[in-house]
């Protein structure tokens, strides 16, 4: 039995059929347990969990570590990256081949998992009450486990400790004209901005641009630059494309400050998808990576800032930072509204 999908005019009815079929053969599906001990007991008789994620290196070899002694399970890890990887993940699940238990789903994709059918609504914090509640999305589609973190940097052989700016508003400091990296995307603002609301944040974004700073079209060419030497400071950037750099060269002269508004959101979003094999397994994967497994995210600098014992934890609390994150709408049409507004007060075109 299947459904071919050929035309764009037909996208949406076959969606509707595909979830329509995707109904019909889920009734024969693994049994998921109502609590944690059920769960527990029907994962140890599931085969091992099919996980499509972004991980490589050492937090695989942690987190089978980890996993298996606290439940004694494994896993099998699917490497995926970008919209394409994830969207065909999708189509196989409503298409009844489900391969895959767990799938981390890409935020501009995410609704598009919901309204298919495709994934299991779970009661995460029911059955797991050390889960934060602003990390599991509305109705517990998704879990958030690894953070996007927005910080500030500076080269070392450029720039003292002293005088390192210290918070965001140091980015407008005249002295640094001509000096600032900036990253073309907004993201590292949104929340940022979202906080502020449009007439702080208009106002900070149009003094911003007045700093003549340094346009950059990727992360890692960003803060490769800033380890050159090209400018002085990076204003607004992803911790991780640091620690990725100091991970491969740890004498890189990179600076890292922890802004007093910390801004972060979810860049890890696990789904259970319905239909797999290892339902049970995969909930308990995602629930450990929220809370006894997070610190495996520490060696990539996308820790959750909330969760007592990882990096960002602590660096955070030293900084006497606000962490901030406006919650799953704004991952939505909020960062897009707030995108579009920055991206104006740059002067660049709205549609960017």
């Amino acid at each position: 039995m299947g459904i071919s999908c050929v035309a764009k005019p037909g996208a949406l009815s076959c969606l509707v059929a595909l979830a329509a079929l995707l109904g019909s053969v889920s009734g024969g599906q693994a049994k998921i347990g109502g609590t944690v001990e059920e769960i527990i007991a029907l994962a140890k008789k599931e085969p091992p969990l099919h996980i499509a994620t972004t991980w490589r290196g050492e937090i695989v070899d942690d987190t089978k570590r980890g996993f298996k002694e606290k439940y004694g399970l494994d896993f099998d890890l699917e490497f995926v990256s970008g919209l394409d990887d994830r969207e065909r993940i999708l189509n196989e699940a409503l298409s009844g081949r489900v391969s895959t238990d767990l799938v981390n789903v890409s935020g501009e994709l995410r609704d598009k998992f919901i309204n298919s059918g495709a994934i299991e609504a779970v009661e995460w914090t029911r059955l797991f009450p050390q889960i934060d509640p602003a990390v599991v999305s509305p109705k517990g589609y998704f879990l958030g486990t690894g953070m996007n973190q927005f910080v500030l940097a500076y080269n070392k052989k450029l720039v003292s400790e002293a005088e390192a700016p210290k918070d965001w508003d140091d980015c407008l400091d005249p002295k640094w004209k001509n000096k600032v990296g900036l990253y073309s995307r907004p993201l590292p603002f949104v929340q940022q901005y979202i906080k502020w609301g449009p007439e702080k944040g208009d106002a900070y974004h149009k003094a911003l641009k007045e700093n003549n700073p340094v346009w950059l079209s990727t992360t890692n060419s960003a803060v490769s630059l800033l380890a050159a030497g090209e400018y002085s400071m990076l204003c607004g950037i992803q911790y991780h494309a640091i620690k990725t750099i100091l991970r491969s060269d740890p004498n890189a002269p990179l600076g890292v400050i922890v802004p007093k508004l910390f801004p972060f959101q979810v860049g890890e979003a696990f789904a259970v998808l319905k239909g797999g094999k290892s339902p049970n397994s995969a909930i308990l994967l995602a629930a450990y990576m929220a809370t006894d497994g997070a610190k495996a995210y520490d060696a990539f600098g996308q820790s959750n800032p909330l969760q007592p014992g990882t990096d960002a934890y602590q660096y955070v609390k030293a900084a006497g930072a606000e962490p901030y994150w406006a919650g799953w709408e704004s991952d939505g049409a909020a960062q897009s509204k707030a995108s579009k507004a920055i991206v104006t007060d740059w002067g660049f075109p709205s549609g960017r």
